[in-house]
């Protein structure tokens, strides 16, 4: 939440997460195909269309690297302490976290739109 709060920057919680992040896609891509994502407890935090659109842009504007996607999109669907605050933000959560298609930054783009379109 602090990074979607805008408390630490992108960079800061790609150092908070980088080994996580590698040692998920490397147990990913080992023969046994399964990452593991670390949780951690937290406060109770609803996540919103403006949250969602944070991490959105820093993926789209590449100060957090596309690998990151998946991993944060998952361990915040995982997580008892987030509650999502809509359908478009959980919509956009599920679509980071499907490790069967890739992910472009142009994508990341589209679902930035998507956040912010009228209901």
């Amino acid at each position: 939440m602090s990074f979607l709060n805008g408390e630490i920057s992108a960079g800061a919680l790609w150092h908070e997460i980088e080994a996580e992040v590698m040692g998920c896609l490397a147990a990913t891509f080992a023969d046994a195909g399964v990452g593991h994502v670390i949780i951690t407890d937290g406060p109770k935090a609803l996540v919103t269309g403006q949250h969602a659109d944070v991490l959105l842009r820093a993926l789209a504007e590449g100060s957090l690297p596309l690998d990151a996607a998946c991993y944060i999109a998952d361990a915040m669907i995982m997580s008892d302490c987030f509650d999502f605050g809509d359908e478009r933000v959980s919509e956009a959560l599920s679509y980071l976290s499907d490790e069967s298609v890739p992910f472009s930054r142009q994508e990341a783009e589209a679902l930035r739109g998507r956040l912010s379109a009228p209901t």
